[in-house]
């Protein structure tokens, strides 16, 4: 028996009471391959030569993580950046906030730690903005223990939950913002600004993160407050059925090639030959650009 990982199929066979070869650590084959497999056949049989070690091909493009193209928390990472702000981050897609050009996640820990670890720099004494950030589902996971005791020493810590209406990153689970059980059922929703308010937040503040200009407003606004707030960054997850975008966006002959939409780090914003280009395979006409661009260069097509 030839399987990856675990002997699953092993134990099978071997529970129906047929004979099989004692397993060795050598056969666990990871991920099945052709070379691997080659080389195994060479170990047991010598019936072919070993696989000859692959020359990775240095010149293919790389394509490093990305948040998704329409993504709502981009927005609130571009605008943490711009500020300077130190961000503690959480478990979650949106951890992707720490790759370039956002560069705006400065730790992550665990699932929870995003509040406690925005806490523990105040009380160490670290000056300037400094945030927490974690998504809606992380926030009824773990979250709601670390704003507790942020309010309860007293540690002006500034909270956004990213409120994309699912659990993104194992597969798009409903949670308790969604109204749904993981079955799809009908239930109670809950309203994550009665709950920052039941556990003692005076300060929670609702903002769409397309909307740029007052998200950034915003922000800067709380990180400043000498007290406990919480900012909701909400937009439905791009990918979910119920989100049309449509169209695509493109650049028009006003650009000035400041390359202030770079910053972004959409995966459909590209620079070829020294100009920036929008793929508009990619492109799902979400409109960020447009509303981030300072010379309306950017425009929307149906």
């Amino acid at each position: 028996v030839v399987e990856e990982l675990d002997p699953f199929l092993e134990d099978q066979i071997r529970a129906m009471g047929i004979k099989v070869v004692e397993h060795k650590t050598e056969l666990n084959m990871l991920e099945l391959n052709a070379d691997r497999l080659q080389n195994l056949r060479h170990e047991l049989l010598g019936d072919v030569p070993k696989a000859k070690p692959k020359k990775v091909d240095t010149s293919l493009p790389r394509r490093p993580p990305v948040l998704c193209a329409g993504c709502g928390h981009r927005t609130v990472f571009h605008v943490l950046s711009k500020l300077g702000a130190t961000v503690t981050g959480d478990i979650g897609c949106y951890t992707l906030g720490a790759f370039a050009p956002l560069n705006a996640m400065d730790t992550t820990i665990c699932m929870g730690a995003s509040i406690g670890n925005a806490a523990g720099m105040k009380k160490a004494g670290l000056n300037g903005r400094i945030c927490a950030v974690l998504g809606d589902s992380t926030f009824f996971h773990s979250g709601i223990t670390g704003i507790l005791s942020a309010l309860y020493n007293g540690t002006p810590v500034t909270t956004v939950v990213l409120d994309n209406r699912i659990t993104g990153m194992t597969g798009h689970q409903e949670n308790p913002t969604t109204g749904k059980t993981i079955r799809g059922e009908v239930t109670r929703q809950v309203d994550l600004i009665k709950l920052a308010n039941a556990v003692g937040i005076d300060h929670v503040v609702v903002a769409d993160p397309f909307d740029v200009k007052n998200f950034e407003k915003v922000v800067k606004e709380e990180v400043m407050r000498e007290e406990p707030s919480v900012i909701i960054a909400t937009r439905p997850c791009a990918l979910l059925k119920g989100v049309k975008y449509t169209g695509h966006c493109k650049i028009t002959d006003k650009c000035k090639n400041c390359k202030m939409c770079m910053k972004l780090g959409c995966p459909a914003i590209t620079v070829k030959d020294d100009k920036v280009v929008i793929d508009a395979t990619q492109c799902n006409g979400c409109g960020l650009c447009v509303n981030v661009c300072p010379f309306g260069a950017i425009e929307k097509e149906e």
